[in-house]
């Protein structure tokens, strides 16, 4: 019998001391960056990754450089996706530095 998909739903954002935060829905496979991209079509989304670097203020990349990454990413409000219908699906570190991950939705036409 095939699994039932839940449309994943926004939540309310709980960042952690650090800032970082991840929605429940977000399969867990001990490693978050290495999510396929496909899951996130199979599973009804679009999605849209904002990186801080590109879109943090300048200052909080510096100290978040200085500090080699074991620093508090909490300042930054990631810039929402152009159209409507986003929801931050998880804020986490990776190599490159913290980023958000935007999700909405797929319209059908």
């Amino acid at each position: 019998m095939p699994e039932e998909k839940q449309l994943i739903q926004p939540l309310q954002v709980e960042r952690d001391e650090y800032g970082f935060w991840t929605h429940p829905a977000w399969p867990d496979d001990g490693d978050e960056c290495a999510l396929p991209l496909s899951w996130f079509g199979d599973n009804g989304l679009e999605y849209c990754v904002i990186e801080m670097e590109n879109d943090g203020p300048e200052e909080l990349n510096a100290e978040w450089l200085d500090a080699g990454g074991d620093y508090d990413c909490t300042p930054w409000q990631p810039s929402k996706p152009a159209g409507d219908g986003w929801f931050t699906f998880s804020i986490h570190d990776t190599e490159d530095g913290p980023i958000c991950v935007w999700v909405r939705h797929k319209v059908t036409p």
